[in-house]
């Protein structure tokens, strides 16, 4: 069943409190999306729907991306989904969601957050035949949803040439999709790429084993005619996924580089993305030589003193983080070791990573890697 969304009060009284939904007031445009997900966040039919809807100062629906829909298994076993119903199967392309905007008379695009960088980046490339459809479809009521796909704003895999890809035509008010059909049509009048399309699941388990083996792509999108969707990705992308994940948190990182685990992670991600993690794990793995060699000099130069006296000169010469290291080392233990260990503490919390950062001139370049939930 579609639901209707006209103004911004017909989603607010229903929105559920603290599962990550929030209301961004700009000075053109009000946005509802998530910024964090939990168990109840999607409960409802309304939540679903916020992921980037868009909306004028005076509350009117401006645009209509697509509603959350999750993978198989998610929320539905493959045994739960009618894959009798009319369907298609569509390439699930790994960039940004982008759909067009109109702010006052200005054509804009945005992604779910708004006019972010990918946007902005997506519009400068769109040609005369992507924004001729934006502004058409826009002016009959309708949101066009385009992947934007670039090697200058890769996410995991790697597209040589920019490209925004018609995946999805919604009626902004009543929500409901175009067929695949109409998107071809809409396609061909247009000349805009169209998202490619692979017939219909006739033999679920055989579809959903061979998709979770594909390698050098992110999987499928399951598109009913009736509007439910749902996706389907490669174990290879997930992984892959993951991983990039986990590198855009700088915590993350510390801790695999610490634990000896990095060189597990470096094949999954990207070759510029892999670079900036090798780069950093040897910019720490350089300080934390250096800061070894300073213990074991200052441990000679003191060799002579009882351990109250190195205690006092420690205090006086040394950095006070690196007190335990030194100790340790005066203990027969491994200095390199303890050293590490003072940074595997402070892979545990943000502020703790604050704490050591200069001491270990630590500074991750891929700190702002981005990577969307979905």
């Amino acid at each position: 069943m579609q639901l209707r969304i006209e103004h911004i009060d017909d989603v607010l009284p229903h929105l559920p409190s603290d599962v990550g939904i929030v209301v961004s007031d700009r000075p053109e445009v009000r946005i509802i999306d998530y910024v964090f997900t939990t168990d109840a966040t999607f409960a409802t039919a309304v939540a679903r729907e916020c992921r980037g809807l868009k909306f004028a100062p005076d509350g009117r629906i401006l645009a209509r991306p697509l509603h959350k829909f999750f993978n198989i298994g998610e929320k539905q076993s493959a045994g739960e989904i009618d894959w009798s119903q009319p369907h298609v199967i569509l390439d699930k392309l790994d960039g940004s969601m982008i759909h067009p905007c109109f702010l006052g008379e200005r054509l804009t695009f945005m992604t779910r957050m708004g006019e972010s960088r990918q946007a902005k980046a997506a519009l400068a490339q769109a040609d005369e035949a992507v924004l001729r459809l934006s502004r058409d479809l826009l002016t009959e009521g309708m949101t066009p949803v385009f992947e934007f796909t670039s090697p200058d704003h890769r996410v995991v895999l790697a597209y040589p040439e920019t490209s925004l890809t018609l995946i999805a035509v919604r009626e902004t008010v009543s929500g409901t999709y175009l067929s695949h059909a109409e998107l071809v049509r809409l396609a061909e009048r247009y000349g805009v790429p169209l998202v490619a399309q692979f017939g219909r699941v006739d033999d679920a388990m055989s579809f959903i084993a061979k998709g979770r083996s594909l390698i050098d792509v992110e999987g499928y999108v399951i598109a009913f005619e009736d509007g439910h969707r749902v996706k389907l990705k490669a174990d290879a992308y997930v992984l892959r996924h993951r991983a990039l994940a986990g590198v855009s948190k700088e915590r993350n990182l510390l801790e695999w580089i610490v634990k000896d685990a990095i060189d597990d992670v470096l094949p999954l991600l990207s070759d510029d993305i892999a670079q900036q993690v090798a780069d950093y794990r040897d910019q720490v793995f350089h300080a934390v030589d250096q800061h070894v060699m300073a213990l074991a000099d200052f441990a000679e130069l003191h060799s002579a003193l009882s351990r109250k006296e190195v205690a006092i000169a420690a205090r006086e010469k040394l950095d006070q983080r690196l007190h335990g290291a030194l100790f340790a080392m005066l203990d027969g233990k491994d200095a390199r070791e303890a050293v590490k260990r003072l940074l595997a503490w402070a892979s545990r919390s943000d502020p703790r990573m604050d704490s050591v950062r200069g001491l270990f001139s630590m500074r991750w370049d891929g700190a702002d890697v981005v990577v969307d939930p979905e």
